[in-house]
C-alpha cells in the first residue's frame, strides 16, 4: 500500500512531543517520499518547524480559537486527502478529527472511548506498566509500517533515544539572547528550571533551587539562569527572591521556543524539575539533572547520553501521580541542595572529558 501523505497527530506537552522524537525517525526513515504533516499546538508547534522530520506544521489552534479551530482542521484534512492519520495524542477529539476529516488509516490506542472511530486499533496490556512512552509511540509507527509494507515490515530492533539538533538560527536567537543580558562568554552557563506546569508537587522547593544556584554561582563562578513558561514565572520569582548572591539572571517567561532550545544547547547544565524543558536538553545532549517525585521516571523520564535523574530513597508514597501532596511532600524536601549539587558537578565533569 502506497503512503503518500501522512498526518501525525501530535502530543501537546512539550515533554511528550520530544518523546515521539524516535517515532517520528522510525517513520521517516520507513516513508522516505511520504510528505508527513504534523498536526500540533502553538506549545509544540515550534519544536518541529525546522525538522527534517516532517515536511509542515499544521497549526491547531483548539485551546485559543475554540471550536472554530476544529471545523478548520478538519476542512483542511479533507482538502489534502492523507492517507493515513498516527494518532499520538489519545484523546477522543484526535480520532475525531482524523474520521471527520476522511483520513483513510487512522491508527492510534483504543482509549478514550475511540476505538469505532480507528480502523488500526492499539491496546495496552499488563506488559505496559513502568514502560517508557516512546515505545508507545514507536508502537502506532509499528502498525502503521505492516498495515502499509505487508512483508517489507521489519520490526525495531535499536530503540533510538529522543533527538533534537539546534538549528543555526536558534543558536543564533540564543546567542542574541545571551547578549542582550550581558552573559554572552560566562562558563560554566547553567539554567535551572524551578516550575512545573499544572503540578506543585512536581516542584523541588524554592529555597533548595535558591540554595543551589548560590553555591554553584560561588564555589564553580557558573553563571545561572532561570527558565520556565510564562506560566512558572511565579516559581522563578520566588528563587530570585531567595538567593543571596549577585548575578542569577531569570529569563522565565521571555523566551520563545527557538530562544530556548537554542539556549539550552548552550548550556553546560540543565537541572529541572520534572517537566518540558528537561526532555528538550537531554535530547538536544546537554547533561541534565531532572529531580523526581510524584511522578514516575520509567515511564516519562528524560533520556539522553548526558541525561539522569535524582529521586529520594525510601519514600513509600513516591510516584502517587498527585498534582498536590496531600501530605508533607517528602519526595521533594528529603532531597537536600547537596545531594543535587554533588551530582551536578559529576555532570559537568563528565562533560568537560
Amino acid at each position: 500500500m502506497t503512503m503518500e501523505r501522512i498526518l501525525i497527530r501530535g502530543t501537546n506537552w512539550l515533554g511528550d512531543a520530544v518523546m515521539t522524537t524516535p517515532a517520528m525517525q522510525r517513520l521517516r526513515a520507513s516513508f522516505p517520499d511520504a510528505h508527513i504533516a504534523l498536526l500540533a499546538t502553538p506549545l509544540t508547534a515550534g519544536l518541529f518547524q525546522e525538522s527534517p522530520l516532517v515536511n509542515e506544521v499544521i497549526p491547531y489552534r483548539r485551546r485559543e480559537d475554540g471550536v472554530k479551530a476544529f471545523f478548520d482542521v478538519v476542512r483542511q484534512l479533507r482538502e489534502r486527502q492523507f492517507d493515513v492519520a498516527l494518532l499520538f495524542q489519545n484523546a477522543f477529539e484526535a480520532a475525531l478529527l482524523a474520521w471527520m476529516g476522511n483520513v483513510g488509516l487512522r491508527i492510534g490506542f483504543a482509549e478514550q472511548g475511540r476505538g469505532l472511530l480507528l480502523t488500526h486499533r492499539l491496546h495496552r496490556g499488563a506488559d505496559y506498566q513502568n514502560r517508557h512512552q516512546t515505545l508507545d509511540y514507536l508502537d502506532i509507527v509499528a502498525a502503521c509500517e505492516r498495515a502499509c509494507l505487508g512483508e517489507r515490515f521489519q520490526p525495531t530492533v535499536e530503540i533510538p533515544l529522543p533527538s533534537l539538533v539546534a538549528t543555526a538560527s536558534q543558536h543564533t536567537a540564543a546567542e542574541a539572547m545571551l547578549r542582550q543580558f550581558a552573559i554572552a562568554d560566562r562558563r560554566p552557563l547553567i539554567a535551572l528550571n524551578a516550575g512545573a506546569t499544572n503540578s506543585r508537587a512536581k516542584c523541588w522547593p524554592a529555597e533548595r533551587f535558591a540554595e543551589l544556584a548560590d553555591r554553584l554561582n560561588e564555589e564553580l563562578n557558573a553563571q545561572i539562569v532561570l527558565i520556565g513558561g510564562a506560566a512558572e514565572l511565579d516559581y522563578a520569582e520566588r528563587v530570585v527572591f531567595r538567593v543571596k548572591r549577585a548575578g542569577i539572571v531569570n529569563l522565565a517567561g521571555k523566551t520563545s521556543m527557538n530562544e530556548l532550545i537554542g539556549l539550552l544547547a548552550e548550556c553546560d547544565l540543565l537541572v529541572s524539575n520534572d517537566t518540558g524543558p528537561a526532555h528538550v536538553a537531554a535530547a538536544l545532549g546537554t547533561p541534565t539533572l531532572t529531580i523526581f517525585g510524584p511522578t514516575n521516571e520509567f515511564e516519562t523520564s528524560p533520556t539522553g547520553r548526558h541525561a539522569e535523574l535524582i529521586r529520594a530513597d525510601n519514600i513509600e508514597c513516591a510516584r502517587c501521580m498527585h498534582r498536590d501532596c496531600p501530605i508533607d511532600h517528602r519526595c521533594m524536601t528529603r532531597i537536600t541542595a547537596n545531594d543535587v549539587l554533588a551530582r551536578a558537578r559529576k555532570l559537568l565533569q563528565t562533560q568537560a572529558v
